[in-house]
């Protein structure tokens, strides 16, 4: 499938499994579905598979506010955030200045516009892509990576405005995703369906995510999947014993899968990753990497 377009970066970006879903979608006759990402992040895969027509409908559901802003402000705020793209160096100084951005927790403490920007900025400026993390170069920029090795306004700013023609097909949700996906179910009922789950990694999720997950909330997902019903899915995580418990007696089929990580020094790592799906998973092919 030809590359598409996407303005967040991430490690371990699920690329690799876009042309394998689809694949999937297709020889279960879901193609034309209506796709959920409850767990959107860089919403990679159901944007690709949208802009191939593979699927009708996106539905995303994010609980970091700083991404449901700025999802909410690419396809309903467009023109503002691409100006405030614009006008906004990209610098040491501003980085520091967005700080207090993630430390809020409520949308009604600033302008919406002010957090999309804010998870663009940190995105696309800070190590490996992660809102958390220390920018890229430094506090002191002595790296030969600066801080804005990673933000080309124009393209940026031309992917936005590609993605924002999709806007009628696009539902964007503030939320936790069980709790938004229990809501569901009359449209599950109503309409072709199926779940793409990403959730937060096992063993590093407390050091990339804002938002991760405890063992509780692991278990959590894995009953939900176990219990929904006129709901197909399939769920991509880190390849860990505590997770592979959770669905060795659920029915559920298992894939291994591997992906490439470059981070910001350009630094190549592997890891093994796991599929896994209440369809029958074919095998995924070796060739399929995928690169920040």
């Amino acid at each position: 499938m030809p590359e598409t377009i996407n303005p967040l970066r991430y490690p371990g970006a699920k690329r690799s499994l876009v042309s394998y879903i689809n694949a999937l979608l297709e020889a279960n006759n879901l193609l034309g579905c209506t796709f959920y990402e409850p767990y959107a992040g860089s919403a990679t895969v159901g944007l690709e598979l949208l802009q191939h027509d593979c699927i009708r409908n996106l539905v995303l559901c994010e609980k970091d506010i700083l991404l449901y802003a700025f999802w909410h402000c690419v396809f309903y705020d467009t023109e503002a955030l691409c100006n405030l793209i614009e006008d906004t160096p990209i610098t040491i100084d501003t980085w520091l200045q967005q700080l207090p951005y993630r430390e809020m927790t409520e949308l009604d403490q600033t302008p919406l516009i002010e957090l999309a920007f804010a998870g663009l900025f940190f995105n696309r400026t800070n190590f490996s892509g992660i809102l958390n993390a220390n920018p890229i170069g430094g506090i002191n920029q002595t790296s030969r990576y600066g801080i804005d090795c990673r933000f080309n306004k124009a393209k940026i700013i031309a992917i936005i405005n590609q993605l924002s023609a999709y806007r009628n097909r696009v539902d964007i949700n503030l939320g936790d995703a069980l709790q938004f996906m229990r809501t569901q179910n009359t449209r599950f009922l109503r309409e072709n369906c199926f779940a793409y789950f990403d959730p937060p990694y096992y063993v590093k999720g407390p050091k990339i995510y804002r938002h991760f997950y405890t063992n509780r909330d692991h278990i959590a997902l894995s009953q939900y999947v176990r219990s929904v019903r006129y709901l197909d899915w399939i769920i991509s995580y880190d390849d860990a014993p505590f997770i592979c418990g959770l669905y060795s007696n659920s029915g559920a089929r298992y894939r291994p899968f591997f992906v490439d990580y470059t981070c910001a020094s350009r630094v190549r790592t592997q890891g093994q990753e796991l599929l896994i799906s209440n369809l029958p998973l074919p095998p995924f092919p070796l060739e399929n990497v995928a690169q920040m």
